[in-house]
């Protein structure tokens, strides 16, 4: 479990025109070769960012077969990188979500969308059930709120047509948890990720998911 000092090393974007690759990301490698070390086999597998990685999945849903594979700060590069330890895992569903860092750190669009459908590609290929999920829209109190909302509705709408014409599942959290294409102040405390209330609405999400799933 990383600390808010981590956290906040992990979100502080650059502002320089050096492109920011996913090895720049300060708890990148100390996470990875974590979850690498584990032996843990599970159901399921949470896949993402700090917006993924600051919850207790097991305690949210009421589960014990969840495994957590978020890293604070990541870009899908990262993801697609260390996909070996979601796959080690060995797990029947994983639910991706990732690209709000892209955006923020202005990595190139057509990158992140291939990143994002590469993963979908490989999990399928390991007979995993990969569960793709809309990135979330950011609330005014994130700086880059204005410049990262349009984006976000493109590549929500490029990722539910992958998803479509490729037969995996597209959970629309937005739907939710935003309105006017952007997070609903309520589910946030900084404008980025979700409070407790956020991620209560989003586990009610994946448990009647999974429940009409496992029928």
């Amino acid at each position: 479990m990383m600390n808010k000092n981590s956290i906040r090393r992990s979100l502080t974007y650059s502002t320089t025109d050096k492109p920011y690759t996913y090895d720049m990301n300060p708890v990148y490698k100390s996470e990875t070769e974590r979850f690498m070390r584990s032996d843990e086999k599970s159901d399921i597998v949470m896949f993402g960012n700090s917006i993924t990685s600051q919850a207790d999945w097991n305690e949210l849903l009421g589960r014990e077969d969840i495994v957590n594979r978020g890293i604070s700060g990541d870009i899908t590069e990262g993801m697609l990188k260390r996909i070996r330890s979601v796959l080690k895992v060995k797990p029947k569903y994983c639910f991706l979500m990732g690209g709000i860092n892209d955006i923020t750190r202005r990595v190139p669009y057509e990158e992140t969308l291939s990143n994002l459908k590469t993963i979908a590609e490989i999990l399928k290929t390991n007979g995993i059930i990969p569960v793709m999920q809309s990135v979330l829209y950011t609330e005014s109190r994130f700086f880059s709120s204005d410049y990262n909302n349009p984006i976000v509705t493109k590549l929500n709408d490029d990722i539910m047509e992958f998803c479509s014409e490729n037969r995996i599942d597209f959970l629309d959290l937005n739907r939710f948890l935003s309105e006017n294409n952007s997070l609903k102040a309520e589910y946030t405390d900084d404008g980025l990720h979700l409070n407790a209330k956020g991620y209560e609405v989003w586990g009610k999400v994946l448990n009647s998911y999974l429940k009409m799933s496992d029928k």
